[in-house]
């Protein structure tokens, strides 16, 4: 079935007579507009466009879509419009794609106090670790505690989350503490290992200077809260987002460690894409993330 995000861009593509400025308008690549046109076609099973390297002409097909997307696309700007006043009769859907640790913590309770302040807002959330692109699957926003490098996100800063390093006293008692950095080297560390890629080298700081030391440690894996739980186990030493240990600091199933070296702060932010500037319904939920997380800011910082 073919989306109907494709089919505003076949539009666009037409209007402008051009892949590239299209591409250039809503901060997309030629490959994306062109791989989209093409899935366009696939999934229509008819060609739309006839390419040169001079300009973009319509196929019978292509004609006929056009005029009957061209009004779809006129009722969307117009259903769009007719959400963008703020109130509780506001109305609309909105795709959202965020990592698992932030929605187990917080996100997806307050996402739901958010359905129930605005009723007629229905809401996706789509949990996953994986860098979505927002774009190519068709999601509204993301939120991302990754460094942002993609130039076509706009992000919105929520809150800065700290990191702590921990483990459980019966660890500690058994193998020692450790003092300094350097003395992490001699323990088990438990590695978080995200996309395939282990992040053994833990930035700290020592005599002011940043410190990215190499630690070894028998468990690996993609998964923050089993890490954790690994720790609980007298497992290890681990490095982790206080949110997600805030709780067994305050009930001392875990202890922090080597405070005066430690300042990794991930900021946690609220993304979308250049092309789709936020509407009323989508700044009102980044808001209320927002107040959300500042409320329970004693977990992050």
């Amino acid at each position: 079935m073919a989306k109907a995000d494709d089919m505003v861009l076949f539009v666009l593509v037409v209007d402008e007579g051009s892949f590239s400025k299209v591409a250039e308008k809503l901060a997309l690549t030629n490959s994306v507009v062109s791989k989209r046109i093409a899935r366009l076609e696939a999934n229509l099973n008819a060609q739309l466009l006839y390419r040169t390297t001079r300009k973009l002409s319509l196929t019978d097909a292509g004609r006929t879509l056009y005029h009957k997307a061209k009004l779809a696309q006129l009722t969307f700007y117009e259903a769009e419009n007719a959400v963008t006043g703020y109130g509780k009769n506001m109305k609309g859907h909105i795709r959202i794609t965020a990592p698992v640790v932030s929605s187990d913590l917080l996100l997806s309770e307050a996402i739901a106090e958010f359905c129930k302040q605005y009723p007629e807002i229905s809401i996706e959330l789509h949990i996953t670790n994986r860098l979505i692109d927002l774009v190519e699957d068709g999601f509204d926003l993301a939120i991302r505690t990754a460094e942002l490098e993609d130039s076509s996100l706009i992000a919105k800063r929520l809150i800065d989350s700290q990191w702590v390093i921990c483990a459980t006293q019966n660890y500690l008692n058994k193998y020692g503490t450790p003092q300094t950095p350097a003395q992490l080297q001699n323990h088990e560390c438990l590695i978080y290992k995200f996309d395939n890629t282990s992040s053994d080298l833990w930035p700290l700081y020592e005599d002011g200077a940043e410190l990215l030391l190499p630690v070894n440690g028998r468990f690996h894996s993609n998964h923050l809260s089993a890490i954790k739980h690994a720790a609980l186990s007298d497992l290890g030493i681990t490095f982790l987002p206080q949110a997600l240990v805030y709780k067994a600091f305050q009930r001392r199933t875990l202890t922090q460690i080597l405070q005066d070296f430690t300042r990794k702060r991930m900021g946690m932010y609220a993304v979308y894409p250049k092309s789709r500037q936020p509407d009323q319904k989508l700044k009102l939920l980044v808001a209320h993330l927002q107040t959300s997380l500042e409320r329970k800011q004693a977990y992050y910082c």
